[in-house]
């Protein structure tokens, strides 16, 4: 009885797993959600340029934040510790490169 439920409980789990979304994709589509205007080309930008400069705890805690209720990426920035939040000051130039993506 004890093995069916363990098989039982690790399936269910595999099956949670392969449904949960990366932090890549909760932020992606955060950014396509957060305004009409927005196209995938953009949000894959901003994205490339967020993975290129932030640590993985940073993009990790604005995807988590996101999962929690935030609206967008620019909001689950403002959730963060403040040394976090400096930490992506330097990103938001970079990612005025990413405008053209909308033209």
């Amino acid at each position: 009885m004890k093995k069916a439920s363990l098989l039982i409980a690790l399936g269910c789990a595999a099956l949670l797993a392969g449904c949960a979304k990366t932090d890549e994709q909760v932020i992606m589509t955060s950014c396509l959600e957060a305004d009409e205007s927005l196209n995938e080309a953009y949000c894959a930008c901003t994205y490339d340029k967020m993975e290129a400069s932030l640590s993985d705890e940073v993009l990790a805690n604005i995807a988590n934040a996101i999962r929690d209720g935030a609206a967008d990426p620019i909001d689950a920035i403002s959730t963060l510790p403040p040394q976090q939040q400096m930490s992506v000051l330097p990103v938001t130039l970079q990612l005025l490169e990413c405008a053209q993506e909308l033209e």
